[in-house]
This record gives structure tokens, sequence and C-alpha cells, in this order.
């Protein structure tokens, strides 16, 4: 055994030099006396080393990690200078003095949007029924100024428009005698929907059609002995048109007074041709006039006669 112990003793003593200088060397670099190392050695434990040593390398650690932020932003900011901090904080001041104030405002706003929002909860039925109210009215509105011919464009109103429609009716009786009494040469004709309405309303005004030239003119165009003809024909259209309408209205009686002497002597014969052709029925024509070629043409005459004693009648029949 102490064989064992001699052949080790130069070993041992050689591990206890280095670590001697080991020891000398780490008090030296930490500054340390042999007394001050003694009370550190007696006051702290080997787990409060431990602890220490995490701590320390805690702190390398986050040392490490504000070095490198700190080389990031001393890169991010470059040549830039360092900013007044006196004139940065005035900003600071102003803006945090424009936010209190914008917060003033905002809250003002959300006070009168509460009350606005309560306004409207209580106006907001009312409304509907204003809306639907209003929108049945633009509709009523709206044929009111179709009917009464005010619609922009389209001037004709619903009076006239039914108007044309019995007006057609008379043109056709019309204008069977009034191309006879012209002898094929006109024809009355009403102006077309797509220029009734226009300007004024003309839907129920007349144009007089030429077959000689193939023209439409206006119907005051016409001589005296054409509108002689033309409100004749007219007149014999109305009275076919009023009884076709109804039933229960015969004309059977018509008086013509006066306009035969502005017709010439074809065109009386032919307009007395046609007033014979509808007195063959039951219609009574009566015809008053002071032409005396009628005289004539008419068989049954009642011939008013005046004379120094006044003015008489007498019945002649044919």
């Amino acid at each position: 055994m102490l064989q064992e112990y001699a052949q080790e003793l130069p070993v041992k003593e050689g591990q206890a030099r280095q670590r001697k200088a080991s020891y000398e060397k780490m008090m030296a670099e930490k500054a340390l006396e042999e007394n001050r190392w003694r009370e550190l050695a007696e006051k702290y434990q080997k787990e409060d080393a431990d602890r220490l040593q995490a701590e320390v390398d805690s702190h390398s650690r986050k040392k490490a990690s504000a070095e490198k932020m700190y080389a990031a932003a001393r890169e991010a900011i470059g040549e830039q200078e360092c900013p007044d901090m006196e004139k940065v904080k005035g900003q600071m001041e102003e803006a945090e003095k424009g936010l209190r104030e914008a917060e003033g405002i905002l809250e003002r706003y959300q006070q009168e949007y509460r009350a606005n929002w309560e306004v409207y909860a209580v106006l907001a039925p009312e409304m509907d029924k204003r809306g639907k109210i209003l929108e049945e009215h633009t509709r009523l509105d709206a044929l009111y100024r179709l009917v009464s011919g005010n619609v922009p464009g389209s001037r004709m109103d619903l009076e006239t428009y039914v108007q044309r429609c019995y007006l057609e009716g008379i043109l056709y009786g019309a204008n069977r005698r009034f191309r006879e009494m012209s002898a094929g040469q006109f024809e009355l004709r009403m102006y077309g929907l797509d220029k009734a309405g226009e300007g004024r309303n003309r839907g129920l005004d007349l144009m007089v059609y030429s077959s000689v030239t193939g023209k439409e003119r206006e119907i005051r165009t016409l001589s005296g002995g054409e509108s002689f003809m033309a409100a004749l024909s007219l007149a014999l259209g109305m009275a076919d048109q009023i009884q076709e309408t109804s039933s229960a209205v015969h004309l059977d009686m018509m008086f013509i007074d006066e306009g035969f002497g502005s017709l010439d002597g074809h065109a009386r014969n032919q307009a007395v041709r046609v007033l014979k052709r509808m007195a063959e029925g039951s219609r009574l024509i009566g015809i008053i006039s002071h032409v005396a070629e009628l005289k004539q043409e008419i068989e049954d005459q009642l011939v008013v006669g005046r004379d120094e004693k006044g003015s008489h009648v007498r019945w002649q029949a044919g």
C-alpha cells in the first residue's frame, strides 16, 4: 500500500503545483487577495455559483442580442443626424394636443349620431308611409300629365285621342262624298300621330290630299267652293257616325244653308247628286240658297218671295 502511495506521490504533487499555479493566476486576474477569496468562498456555496453562472450566461446572451440590435439600428440610421429631442418633444406634445381635440370631436359626433339615430328610429316608419304616398302620387301625376297632354314631346290629351277615333269614322263617310264631289281629286286626312302632339295640340287638325299632285297640304289652302264641299262632306260624315254609334238617334232631316254659290256648275251638280242619293231613303234634305240654277235640280221647293205687301211663301211641288 505504501509502495503504491509512494509511486503516486510525484503525480499528485505535479497536479497540486498545476492547480496552485492556476489558482494564483485566477487570483491575479480577478485581483483578489487570499483573505478576500476565503470570505467569498465561505459566503457562497456551490449552488450559488451555479445560479450566478446561469445569470452571467443569461446576461451574456442578452448583451449579444442587444449588440446585434444596436448594430442593426446603427446601420439603419446611417449618416442621419441625431434628432433634436426638444423639437421632437414639442412635436409630440402638439400631436397629443391634436389627438385630444380629435377625440373631443369624435365624442361630439358620437353623441350627435346617437341623437340622430333616436330621431331616425321615430321618423323611419313615417318616412316609409310618406314614400309610399309619394310613389302613388308620382304614378297618378304621370297618368294625369299623360291624359292631359302635358308630357314633353307628346302634348295630345286623352280627350283629343278619343275624338280622333270618332273622327276616323267621320272621315270615312266624308271622303266618300268629298271624292265624288271633287271628281276624285281631294281626300281629307288627319295629322299623323307622330305630328299630332307636336307644338300646340294638332290632334284634330286636317290635311287635304290631292290626287293630282300626290301631296298633302293645309286644308286652309282650299278655295271657297272646295271648302264648302269639304264642310258639306264632313257634315254628312258626322251624321253617318252619329246614327251608327247611337241607335236611339235618327237624323231624318238635314238643312244646308247657302254655300252653293261658291261652286262652279260641275261641282254644284256633283254636290246635288250626292244629296239626292241621300234623300232617296227616308231622310229629308233641305237646301237654303239664292242660286237660281238649283231650281232646276230641286223638285219640291218652298219659295220665299217679297212684294209691296211684304214677304210671303209658297210651296212648289215637283
